[in-house]
């Protein structure tokens, strides 16, 4: 049973929330305040193909439509039911009249704080004493690994940029990843906090709730729940010959709750020949079994006793805790294209056991009054990297180079496209600014993402030849005939005399940047 939380605690945890929060925000305004003159920021710092993906997808919900469409491909195709979040948060940029990353940031603010909230009652399950569970809420939103040690030597740890897997990282990157870990705390805590007594209606329902919605906003980390469930309630059964039916009604509640988004979604992707391109090319595989463990650093080495007291004593609570961690261990390699994308949460369990660690095996061995110091410095030096992150990206926005900001010209262009070309006018872009069209415009491109552009490899080949001052006539003809190019967008004004043409007629330009409109039936 969860323990007694005061209200002088449930104070602690929320004004601690709005400053870890905070903490996310100031990377953004210091960017902002850093970017050159001439230059225009766009409000992202880490993982930007991703970023201007969501912007992108905010502007089909912001021009009113509920049916996604895939805006990095110029292919024409049917819309689909998915990616509802990011939609409706279009539709309320378009009722607030607020621009598309301020709504985008809020939501983040908003989803973190959730997130932390959730955090600190799922800690309260598993700790009765409140510095434990202080403990686990500091960690848990401040630690990461030795990305930060090792980045400086090119090796790239999963605690630089795979955000879902990292609290901070994800609370700082974008709205979505903070608000499915906490619709997964939400979902296993409504589980694990059956008991044995009588089961109400209500939580049945809250639990379809939680399953349907998280599906609805990301729906990778439903197979991590169930999965975790079940072999939790799989580890329970054989340990006391008796399998726990409320809290396996409760789970089949969830997995009832995100079945019809799930099918729906493995529809959607199977039927549609543009999804199903995506999908086919859309490859996150996992990374090697060292790097998660050097990314989680300290807290995997203080989840160490964590895990061997738990396998020891196999209460209810730890084998919760190791049913998740052998859960995403085993999913972190299935044979599946998304694989790394079941990383998900693993920062929880992995906190969890070490705060079990620390309070199990170092406190006793540490004079009381040293405690809160040594506390402190764990937490203090777990966080390293979650400061090496943001300044170097804010570092990479001083020195003003593409893609974290744009030249005041080429924003100026997205901003002309978005007030007189519709979206289903496909925009040629160099390669580099194929990304923002479609975030900051809404128009559809030939290419602008490698994940999401369908045949991206070939796509860019092209466009990079397009735009060569070497290029033949017919070379720069083919692609705006095979794929219906309505506008060319450049930013070369050495090369506006080469793209001159009878075809070509420029209808707007600013400094470096020149609009054309193709011309057809010639």
């Amino acid at each position: 049973m969860p323990a007694t939380v005061s209200k002088q605690e449930r104070r602690w945890a929320l004004k601690w929330a709005v400053v870890v929060v905070i903490l996310t925000c100031l990377p953004y305004v210091v960017a902002w305040r850093a970017a050159p003159a001439g230059t225009q920021y766009t409000w992202l710092l880490v993982n930007h193909y991703d970023g201007e993906s969501y912007y992108a997808k905010m502007q089909q919900g912001a021009r009113g439509d509920w049916l996604f469409h895939l805006p990095f491909t110029p292919e024409a195709h049917d819309g689909a039911f998915i990616y509802t979040f990011y939609l409706a948060l279009g539709h309320l940029a378009s009722i607030s009249g607020l621009p598309i990353p301020a709504i985008y940031h809020l939501a983040r603010i908003g989803t973190g704080l959730f997130l932390l909230l959730v955090a600190h009652r799922f800690t309260a399950h598993f700790f009765e004493q409140a510095k434990a569970r202080r403990l686990a809420f500091l960690l848990l939103s401040f630690s990461a690994g030795f990305g930060w040690i090792l980045a400086p030597l090119g090796i790239l740890l999963s605690d630089l940029w795979v955000a879902e897997g990292f609290t901070f990282l994800a609370l700082m990157v974008n709205p979505h990843f903070p608000l499915a870990i906490g619709l997964m705390l939400l979902a296993l805590l409504l589980v694990i906090d059956s008991g044995d007594a009588t089961l109400p209606v209500s939580r049945i329902v809250a639990s379809a709730a939680a399953g349907l919605a998280l599906a609805v906003v990301q729906p990778f980390p439903v197979p991590i729940v169930l999965a975790v469930l079940a072999a939790y309630l799989g580890l329970i059964a054989l340990r006391e010959h008796f399998l726990p039916w409320r809290q396996a009604v409760v789970a089949g509640a969830t997995a009832l709750g995100a079945a019809p988004v799930i099918l729906y979604d493995l529809y959607a992707y199977s039927t549609n020949p543009a999804l199903s391109a995506w999908m086919n090319q859309n490859a996150t595989e996992s990374l090697p079994p060292w790097n998660y463990a050097l990314g989680y650093g300290l807290v995997l080495l203080l989840a160490l006793p964590g895990i061997a007291l738990a396998l020891r004593r196999r209460q209810r609570n730890e084998l919760f805790l190791l049913a998740w961690l052998g859960s995403a261990a085993i999913l972190l390699y299935v044979p599946f294209p998304l694989q790394r994308r079941f990383i998900t949460g693993l920062h929880v369990p992995l906190v969890l056991l070490a705060t079990i660690g620390i309070e199990q095996v170092i406190w006793p061995r540490i004079a009381a009054h040293r405690r809160g110091l040594v506390t402190g410095l764990i937490v203090g030096f777990s966080a390293l990297t979650n400061i090496f992150v943001p300044v170097v990206a804010v570092l990479g926005v001083a020195q003003g180079g593409n893609p974290l900001v744009m030249s005041d010209d080429e924003a100026a262009a997205y901003a002309w496209l978005a007030e007189n070309t519709a979206w289903t006018e496909t925009v040629l872009a160099p390669v580099d600014s194929g990304q923002f069209v479609p975030a900051w415009a809404g128009n559809r491109v030939v290419y602008g993402h490698p994940f999401e552009t369908i045949d991206a490899e070939g796509k860019r080949a092209e466009v990079e030849r397009f735009y060569d001052p070497a290029a033949t006539p017919d070379e720069r003809q083919a692609p705006l005939e095979q794929y219906e190019v309505r506008v060319v967008l450049s930013l070369s004004p050495e090369l506006d005399m080469l793209l001159a043409s009878r075809q070509l007629r420029r209808q707007w330009v600013q400094g470096d940047a020149s609009i054309y409109r193709v011309e057809t039936g010639r």
